[in-house]
This record gives structure tokens, sequence and C-alpha cells, in this order.
């Protein structure tokens, strides 16, 4: 069907947000209609509540008195704010009227917490709020939940049995978002309410009086009152009255804020993706910039309460955060988003990396939160200005780049990307192949395995950008270097009294601690690019490993070696005694390696000894010589492996650090270093990252702002789906012969070659064991390679364009998987009884038969060969 107008795709999200504007402004005229409410002066005949009313008003410092008025059917002695902040309604209660003469300090207090919500501005924000729920609640939140009943299982009974993952996900979806709203609302009142409490306390009300004292319940009881406080809209009693003595709670970070975050964040996000790319072929600048909302999410939540947490802790001299279990939580929600929202899943699996992929995303929030906590230390114990607003927002704006890039790869397009690149058995063996035989095959195995992910996920335009704000932001922190012995002037004046640095404070570690490593590290790089360049020279490194590209074999060595270098400087950056020294010098090392690798490549010729392309002197850009992966997908290869590298740098180093705790060691003392030598330190790297940062967007601009043309791709999905033309008896033998020759020959031959090796072999469990032991390994040898050649047909080489020839390569494929499997169970097994005789004979059956196919598709393919007049084995 064609692509609708842009009218008309606006039109359901118009629709919400004119819904919800008109529930906002009629809500208060709802309410009083509903409850009805009655002005305060039909039921003060006396003036004595509207005096309060007016001293609690100026108390307050509101600009004039809100429209009161009064619930003459609640006995309880409360009160309710509601309309907007600059037509506030004040409903109070029957009950609080009652006692007016009684008890006026209550009714003081109770007006003064409602008009603190009007001061701190939180009326518009909390309604309009209430107003856009139930907009989206009544307006597509129960329509899809009805139409995704339907349509899983169309109400009856036999379909809701046996669900698939996907199944499962569109029905339990629209639960989980009430749950996540209704759970995020109640958390923001609850907080809501002791921001009112602290401001009330401000203007002089008796809050700690007024707010009933309450004992904890333990047991079961005390379990399920847990329970019941997330979903209520105000704190516990005891939690109130410890806010007023004991602020902290207000600067933390919960639990629960951590985990809805981070499950809205991917749930935002996959549903702007959705939406977007229903009517929209989606550019690589496009995923980057749909990234960008849940990112203002996390950084504007996370990030703001992590700095707020830190500041408090610097100004009262209590411990500051580490970020872990804040990490730990938004990890945990964004595991549980990306499972119902479905990213890196399919119509029958739940997750494709299994439990190893989810807690690579919970890994990448605890990194991601304690990263910028850290940030945040350093900030606010360098920072020497008289407010902390332009470090946060340094910090802040990394931390969106950051994220931007980080949400951009938990897509499908990115994450799935890893695990499809990991279990494929094709990009692991190209790379196993172009790197050569001979020296360093474990270490090339381990680049097999690592290479491909690297590069099949880094591949957004901002991701060198991200890894300059990554650590340029603290390098520069260290640049600033320890403020002294005095507090800083926002620290003074945070505290509004005396001028003492509290004793404990953290020392910022010394610049030298982090850069001497990472130059140190991009000295090795060099050195170590220009040997792995001299082994190439020699012909063995280029020449070896038949059917692997020269260019790709470069690529993989230029990393091992740069990749050595950039580990030595994360582990020789572990006596930097803070975890952010690692990663600087890691990424430095990285950066000042780059360099060298495309110096050494490009000057290609000009230096005998490493000449390994040509051995013309001349200036031979690096693109030219990474002419199989783009240079830029090399540079964030190495930019990604250094963030790991640090990472492991800094559990050796946390290891270390307790060890010398326990044996009484310190932690040394900062550096006494000239502030202009420090910034000139950090200059060099800053500015070679930095140009890479810009050069890979402008060099890539075409390509990652290419939008596919919606109407091509409309008509190629619909050739897809087609049945194919009927191809001429010529054209077919020339398809056939094409896909005989770029490797179906090399798989018939094998296939056909070891089935039948495998049916010659016999074994019982009365044989000799050491004679039976030698017939098994063989067995195991030739299951082994069967199922191999079997994985290549599911998807890893092309189709055979005959059809007859498809289906028995197909059975083929399937037999030999399955079989193999089985066969490679039962030779394992120990003892090798009867019970593993028999499994081993069912699976040679199997494999048996998947031999028949693979015999008949050899011979369809020599016969179609053979009358076109092709020359065949």
């Amino acid at each position: 069907m064609p692509i609708p107008p842009w009218w008309q795709i606006a039109l359901a999200p118009g629709l919400l947000a004119v819904t919800a504007a008109l529930i906002f402004l009629l809500l208060p005229a709802w309410k009083v209609r509903r409850h009805r409410l009655v002005d305060l002066h039909s039921v003060d005949s006396d003036g004595t509540v509207l005096r309060l009313v007016e001293e609690a008003a100026a108390a307050s410092g509101l600009a004039g008195v809100p429209r009161v008025v009064v619930d003459r059917a609640t006995p309880t002695a409360g009160a309710v704010v509601f309309g907007r902040t600059r037509r506030p309604v004040v409903s109070l209660h029957g009950g609080l009227i009652a006692c007016r003469s009684t008890n006026p300090g209550h009714l003081r207090t109770v007006l003064l917490h409602e008009f603190a919500h009007i001061s701190n501005r939180d009326v518009t924000v909390t309604y309009a709020t209430v107003a856009l729920w139930r907009a989206f609640a009544t307006l597509v939140l129960l329509p899809y939940q009805v139409w995704a009943a339907f349509q899983v299982g169309g109400f009856g009974a036999s379909a809701w049995l046996e669900l698939s993952p996907f199944q499962i996900r569109t029905l339990v979806l629209p639960l989980v978002l009430a749950a996540l709203v209704l759970l995020a609302r109640s958390d923001v009142l609850r907080v809501r309410e002791i921001h009112a409490d602290l401001t009330a306390a401000r203007s002089c009300a008796d809050v700690h009086r007024a707010v009933a004292a309450a004992s904890a319940p333990r047991g079961l009881r005390g379990a399920a009152n847990s329970l019941k406080v997330l979903w209520s809209t105000h704190p516990a009693a005891r939690v109130r009255r410890s806010a007023l003595t004991d602020p902290a709670p207000v600067f933390g970070l919960h639990a629960l804020p951590a985990l809805l975050t981070g499950a809205s964040a991917v749930l935002i996000h996959g549903h702007l993706l959705g939406y977007l790319g229903t009517y929209r072929r989606l550019s690589p600048w496009i995923f980057q910039g749909t990234a960008l909302l849940p990112a203002v999410l996390v950084c504007g939540v996370i990030g703001t309460a992590l700095w707020r947490s830190v500041a408090y802790a610097v100004v009262t001299g209590r411990p500051a955060p580490t970020g872990v279990r804040t990490g730990l939580w938004l990890g945990a929600g964004l595991g549980a988003g990306a499972l119902v929202a479905g990213f890196g899943s399919g119509v029958s699996q739940w997750w494709i990396g299994g439990l190893v992929g989810l807690l690579l995303v919970v890994a990448s929030g605890v990194a991601f939160t304690v990263w910028l906590t850290l940030c945040a230390r350093l900030w606010a114990g360098t920072w020497r200005g008289r407010s902390l607003r332009p470090a946060l927002v340094l910090c802040l704006a990394a931390a969106l780049v950051v994220s931007t890039v980080w949400f951009a790869w938990l897509t499908p397009q990115g994450l799935y990307g890893v695990f499809w690149q990991m279990v494929t058995p094709g990009s692991r063996q190209l790379i196993q192949q172009a790197s050569g035989t001979g020296v360093g095959q474990s270490t090339v195995s381990a680049v097999a395995a690592v290479l491909p992910a690297l590069l099949g996920s880094m591949r957004w335009p901002l991701f060198t950008a991200a890894a300059a704000a990554a650590w340029i932001v603290p390098a520069l922190a260290l640049a600033l270097g320890p403020p002294g012995g005095h507090a800083p002037r926002w620290v003074v004046r945070a505290r509004l009294a005396g001028t003492d640095w509290p004793c404990g404070r953290e020392a910022p570690p010394a610049l030298r601690r982090a850069l001497a490593p990472g130059l140190l590290g991009g000295a090795v790089s060099w050195l170590a690019v220009a040997g792995a360049l001299a082994y190439l020279h020699t012909g063995r490194g280029w020449q070896a490993g038949a059917g692997g590209s020269g260019g790709l074999r470069l690529e993989v060595w230029v990393f091992l070696a740069s990749a050595g270098a950039v580990a030595v400087a994360a582990l020789a950056a572990i006596g930097g005694r803070h975890p952010l020294v690692p990663l600087v010098a890691a990424q430095t090392a990285a950066t000042v390696g780059l360099a060298g690798t495309g110096l050494l490549t490009s000057v290609d010729g000009c230096i005998a000894p490493l000449s390994v392309r040509t051995s013309t002197c001349g200036w031979h850009p690096v693109w030219q010589a990474f002419s199989t992966v783009d240079v830029f997908a090399f540079v964030n290869a190495v930019l990604m492996f250094a963030f790991l590298a640090a990472a492991a740098a800094v559990l050796l180093q946390q290891v270390a650090r307790k060890a010398r705790r326990n044996n009484g060691a310190g932690d040394g003392q900062p550096s006494a270093a000239r502030p202009a030598a420090r910034w000139s330190a950090v200059a060099l790297p800053a500015a070679l990252v930095l140009v890479l940062a810009v050069a890979e967007p402008l060099a890539l601009a075409t390509y990652q702002a290419a939008v596919p043309d919606y109407a091509a791709g409309q008509r190629n999905f619909q050739h897809l789906l087609a049945d194919p033309p009927t191809a001429s008896a010529a054209t077919r033998a020339k398809q056939v012969r094409a896909w005989y020759r770029h490797g179906g020959e090399y798989l018939l031959t094998n296939a056909v070659r070891s089935t039948d090796r495998l049916h010659a072999l016999n074994v019982s469990p009365d044989d000799d064991p050491v004679a039976r032991a030698a017939v098994l390994a063989r067995i195991r040898t030739l299951c082994t390679d069967i199922a191999s050649l079997g994985s290549w047909e599911d998807g890893y080489y092309f189709r055979v364009p005959d059809p007859q020839a498809q289906s028995d390569w197909h059975e083929f494929g399937t037999g030999a998987r399955d079989g193999g499997r089985k066969c490679l169970a039962a030779v394992d097994r120990r003892p090798f009884d009867v019970d593993a005789f028999l499994g081993l004979a069912t699976a040679r059956y199997d494999l048996d038969v998947a031999g028949s196919y693979a015999a008949s598709t050899d011979r369809t393919v020599t016969k179609i060969l053979a009358e076109a007049g092709y020359r065949v084995r």
C-alpha cells in the first residue's frame, strides 16, 4: 500500500495531545463538580480560616491568595491542591475545617504544605501528567489491549495454550506500560510530598508534629506494606519525619526510579523506532537521532540525581556514592524493557544472546552510572567556581553523547548485530583464514571471536565523539588539579557557614599517572604496528591462508598490535588509584597509536623492511590499505577495545586497592604539577581524537545520511514476496555454475565424502576398548565435519538456484545438523554402553539419510552443468 501523507501519520499523536490538553483544562471543574466542592466563604462565616489562609499564603511567598474550596464529605484533616500553578485550587477536607478552633496549628501546617506545592511549581506538571495518562489509557492502551488479544488468540481457548514469545510480548506490553506509568507517577508524587514538607518547614510550619509517628512493621506485614508503599502517592510517615531531620534521601536516587527509567527509556526508544520505521526507511543518522530521546531521559533523571548525591556528599563530608547500585537497577530496567520490546529477539525467541546478552545489558548500565558518578566526583573535587552548574552541564553533555550512542547500540541493529556476528561461523572463519598460519594462532583465534562483533556494532556516526567525551571530560578535571587546602567557592556557598574543607575529601590523582602510561602505550603501539608490518613484509603473514584477502590480513595484525599496546597502557595505569585513570590511559594510547598506524600505513614503501602492499615510496592514504573494512570501522573497533581493556584494568585496580587497604597502605597524595603543564599534556591526545570525531561523520556523511527510497524498498519487498520468474535452461545453468564454482563444489564434495566415510566405519560395545576409542575418535571428527557443512545451508551460503537441488540440499542441512548433534552426544557419552551405541546408531542413520540427499543434490547439479556443456570434476 502507498505511504500515507504526513498529516495522517501525525494525526494519532495530535489527537492524543489535543485530548490530553482538554482533560487538563477541564479537570479542575470536573473535580469540583464530582466531589461537590463549595467555596470557603460558605462554611467560614466568621473568617477564621480565611485569615489563616491569607497568613499562610504570605508566609509561603505567594503573589496572591489561591482559590480555596471545601470538601465537606471528607472527614479527614487533610487537603489537596489541583489545577494549574497559575490558577491553583486548594481543597480543604471537612475534618480540617472542623478542627480550625481546636487545632489551628495543624490547619496552618496543612495550608503551608499545600501552598508549598504552588511555590515549588509542581501543580501544573503533576496534573498535566495525569491528563496525558488518562488520554493515553483511553485512546491507546485499552483499544490496543483488545486488538492484541483478538489478533493473538481470537478469544478462542485453544489458541491461548501455545503462545510464542512474540505473542506474549504483544499481550504483556500494555500491562507493563500501565505498571511503569503508575509506579513512576507514584514515586514522583512521593518525592513531591517530601519537597513540599521541606519547603513548608522553611516557612516555619511544624511539619514534624503534623506527620504522625509510626513504627515500621516487620515480617510478612512489613513486606506487604513495602509493596503497598510502591503504589502509594504519599511516602510513609517515618520517611517524611526522617527527611525533615536528614534530607539525604532527597539527594539520592532510589532503586525504583532507576529501574523505571531504564525500562521506560528502552520502551520509548523501541516505539519511536517502530513508529518511524513503519513509514520511513531509517538512515544511521536517523537511528542516532531517535536515540536522543531515551538518552535525554536517562541523563536527566539518572545523571542529575547522581550529581545531586555527589554534591551533597561533598558539602556534608559524607562518603560519595559509587554508582554501582544505581547502575544495577538501571541495567535491570534496560534488560526488562528490551525483553518486553523484543530487541535482539525473534518470533520464537526471548533473547538471541540468552543470559549472556542480558548480563551484557546490565553491565553496560553499571558502566555508565559508575563512569558518570566518577566524573561527578572528580569535577566536584576540583571545580573552583562559585556554582557547580558549569561542571554539571559539561558532564551531562558528555553523558548525553555517550548515552545516545549507547541507546543506538541497544537497538536490534546494534546489539542484535553483536550476537549475530558472534554466532556466525563465516565471520570468524574469514578472519582466521585471513590471519595466516604460524605465529600467534591462539591470539588470532581470540581476534576471530571478538573483532567481528566490534566491527559490526560500532557503526554509529557519533561513536568517536562519544569515545572522546568519555575520557576527555575526566582528563580535564585531572588537569584542573586539587583546589588546595581551602574549600571551593561553590562548597562554601552551599554550606553558608564556615570554610572548613572536610578532612575526608577525595583527592584527585595526578594527571601524569594517566597520561604517562597512555603516551607510553601509544609509543608501544607504534613499535608493535611496525613489527606487524615487518612480519607481513616477510611474506609469511601476507601470503598465508588461502582464500583470505591481503587487506583483511593487514587489518587483523595491525589490530592485534594496537590492542596489545592499549592493554599494556591500561594495565600500567592501575597504579593511578582512581578508576578513571586506566580509561584515560587506554584511550590516550589508542588515539596516539591510531595516529601512528595511519602514518605507517600511509607511507608504505618508503621504509623497505616495513613495506607490505607496494615497494614504491609515496603517499598512500590509510583508507586504501583498509579497503576490506572501512577505516573508521577499524578506528571504532580499537577505541571500543580500549573501553574493554580499561574496564578489565579497573577491576584489577579495585582488587589491588582493597589489598593495599587491608595492608594499611594509603592512596597517595595529589600531584603538585603546574596547571599549564597539565593542560598542555592533555591537549595533544585530545586534539587527535577530536579530529577523528569530526572527520568520521564528515567522511561518511553520504553513507550515514542516506535514506533508501521508500518506493524502491517497497518494490524490492514485493519482489521478494512474489514468485520468482522462471529462468531459461541456459540462465539456470549459469546460476548453478556460479553457485558451484564459488563454494558449492567444496560443500557437495565434502558432504558426500564425509557421509560415505562415516558409513564405512563400524563400532560395537564389545570391541576392544583401544580399537573402539580410535574408531570413535574418527567418527567424532566426521560428525563434527558433517554438522559444520550442514550449518552452511542454514543461510550462511547461497541457496542452490535449482528448486529440486535446493530441496535436497535443505534436507541434507537439516539432517546433518540434527544428526551431527546426536552423534557427538552419543560418542562423548561415558561409559560407551548399549544406550550410547543405540544413540550413535540412530544418529548414523540420520546422517546416512542426509548423505543420500547430499548425493542427490550432487547428481542434480552435475547433470545441469553437464547438459549445459560445463566441465565438471
